[in-house]
């Protein structure tokens, strides 16, 4: 008897065992299930990695990690295939030349491909053109960007927007990369922006939304899906949400009539794929509160704003596609949540991916990253993040990656030799070229240099960088050579080592003079907020002083003067008084010629081309300036 009832505890304590061992399986396999699904929702950068930092460091201006992954370590690889990591951003520093990049996105998809999920990543890059590009300017085309691109649609309607994108969009297609967060259809109605300025299209929407459309449409031609940003709108900021919060107080009417107008348009008249959200505080689309990190009550960003990307975005403007943020390390989310708390908000607000919500820097930082997909189970398994929307956001990411074009896996050596057929070929280099002609705006009439250029033997360049003013030196001797001309003898000096004194001793000893300026170099255009530091982005407050100085005294010198405004031209009116011919071009981007000591850049040689009478600037200002 007793051993009877011994053998039924026995049995019994079996039969719970297995249970709680059935149920704990259970239990880790959902919770594994929910972990592949929140790893298809984020999208990490891998910019640097230090696999020499056993020891976790927190990063200083010093220390920091600053070893650019141009090949895929195998921590980085593991990272991706152990938890399904759904998308991938990459920087100018993941880019040497083509057929580094073709093993890298390769290596890439091959990681993702074998992960439980085994769905291909989506890899990313910001390459808009102009102010914007991450892959080598001597190598890939960068085109002078979306303002340049407005200033032609007087003429050539939306003809540049789209073959831009077609241009764009092949060339990354060759090189793996089958995202771009790219068009920027942010409305510019404030000149004052320091992040967005000639990164817009102009200050019209309906100009905006239409060549919008057309550079979507002709990325996505090419095999690679656009992203319209920066959603709900960006243009009207004196703040950059890269190193703070801007908040937009537009009436409803006024954020319907500007800034949503681009976005309703592209979602109502082409294929919308992707959306990326903006930092900023919209009070008129959702004045809600939220607590921060410091306890503080303050204004939902729109990143975090369900108002605004729920019932604004998918309910009253009808976009079934997928939000992805910006980057959540940019202060104006940073600054105020935790990393763990952004993607929570960002998530139940209902973004689709969060864009680099934690560095991966170090070995360390793989099981932090490992950690925070754990949190984010918890936070799902106790309801404080649904999981029917997890899963909703899953499906619109997964409809999204079955539209790729399957990874192809072909032979590396042909995908390098195609790739090198493509990018930066004289047909791209043309129409790069004719953009940046066609695009440049005459603000002052030219009244006094026709009479004298013919007779000019000796010319002095002063621009913001010494390899501006070395191309465009080189631009203008290869004009004159192309004319039939005897070259200028040109001396060039620079506002970065402004010196008066030796700058004016130039100037007595010239017959004409040509000054430049252009604004300082944002965090947008070095890469993350991460990398921001006070030297990067010190602005020079006096190189428009020490450009004003030089035509004051070309003017008092009797010695004919041009002004040239490279990218941003809301200052002008300060320059026009002086100059006898002014000049805006978009773009001031010069770049170090391959195998060669040279500068050049498209918009040196199309402003050499117009100073030497060969053509006339036949641009038109997408934007009102008080002059």
């Amino acid at each position: 008897m007793f051993s009877r009832i011994n053998r039924k505890v026995v049995l019994g304590l079996v039969i719970g065992i297995v249970i709680l061992l059935a149920l704990l399986f259970k239990h880790q396999a959902e919770r594994a299930e929910i972990a592949q699904k929140i790893a298809q929702k984020i999208m990490l950068d891998i910019r640097y990695y230090c696999p020499e930092l056993t020891e976790h460091v927190v990063f200083t201006d010093e220390n920091r990690c600053k070893s650019p992954v141009t090949t895929l370590h195998e921590d980085l690889s593991g990272l991706i295939t152990d938890t399904s990591l759904g998308s991938i951003i990459l920087f100018a520093e993941n880019f040497t030349d083509i057929e580094q990049t073709i093993h890298l996105t390769q290596d890439l998809q091959q990681a993702a491909l074998a992960s439980n999920s085994a769905q291909p990543l989506l890899i990313s890059i910001d390459q808009e053109g102009g102010r914007v590009v991450r892959l080598p300017r001597a190598i890939a085309t960068s085109f002078s960007g979306n303002m340049a691109v407005g200033a032609t649609y007087e003429n050539h309607s939306d003809y540049f927007a789209r073959k831009v994108g077609e241009v764009i969009g092949a060339e990354l297609f060759s090189l793996g990369i089958n995202v771009n967060h790219s068009p920027d259809v942010d409305v510019n109605i404030n000149p004052n922006n320091p992040v967005i300025n000639v990164r817009s299209f102009g200050e019209t929407p309906e100009i905006v939304g239409e060549l919008g459309v057309a550079m979507l449409e002709g990325l996505q031609s090419q095999g690679v899906i656009g992203t319209l940003k920066h959603f709900p709108g960006h243009g009207d900021t004196n703040t950059d949400s890269h190193t703070g919060l801007p908040r937009v107080e537009h009436s409803f009417d006024v954020v319907k009539s500007v800034d949503l107008l681009p976005f309703q348009q592209a979602i109502d008249t082409s294929n919308v794929e992707m959306i990326m959200t903006a930092h900023i505080q919209y009070p008129a689309l959702d004045n809600s509160l939220v607590i921060n990190k410091f306890g503080d009550s303050m204004i939902k960003p729109a990143t975090l704003s369900k108002a605004i990307l729920t019932t604004l975005l998918r309910e009253e403007m009808g976009f079934d596609g997928v939000v992805i943020t910006d980057a959540l390390d940019m202060a104006g989310i940073a600054e105020f949540f935790a990393e763990d708390e952004a993607v929570i908000h960002t998530f139940n607000a209902g973004a689709d991916i969060a864009m680099m919500p934690m560095s991966i820097r170090q070995p360390s930082d793989i099981p932090r990253f490992k950690n925070m997909l754990n949190l984010l189970v918890d936070k799902v398994m106790l309801g404080d993040i649904s999981i029917e929307e997890v899963e909703h956001s899953v499906a619109r990411i997964l409809k999204l990656k079955q539209s790729l074009v399957p990874v192809d896996k072909t032979n590396i050596d042909e995908k390098v030799l195609n790739a090198k057929q493509i990018i930066g070929n004289d047909k791209h280099k043309a129409l790069e070229q004719a953009l940046a002609q066609q695009s440049v705006v005459e603000i002052k009439p030219n009244e006094i240099l026709p009479q004298t250029l013919s007779s000019i033997t000796k010319v002095h360049l002063v621009f913001p960088k010494k390899e501006q003013s070395e191309a465009m030196a080189r631009a203008l001797n290869q004009q004159s050579v192309l004319m039939g001309e005897q070259p200028w003898l040109i001396s060039t000096s620079n506002l970065e080592t402004f010196n008066q004194e030796a700058m004016f001793a130039q100037l007595d000893n010239t017959e004409l003079v040509i000054v430049a300026n252009d604004s300082q170099k944002t965090a947008v255009e070095i890469g993350q907020a991460s990398d921001l530091t006070i030297q990067s982005v010190n602005l020079d407050k006096t190189a428009a002083d020490h450009a004003l100085s030089v035509l004051a005294y070309a003017k008092q010198k009797q010695l004919p003067a041009i002004y040239i405004s490279l990218k941003a031209p809301y200052q002008l009116a300060q320059y026009t008084a002086t100059a006898d011919w002014v000049l805006a071009s978009f773009d001031g981007n010069a770049y170090q010629i391959k195998d060669s000591d040279g500068y050049t850049g498209a918009v040196f040689n199309s402003l050499a081309e117009i100073i030497t009478g060969e053509v006339s600037a036949t641009g038109h200002l997408p934007i009102t300036l008080d002059l």
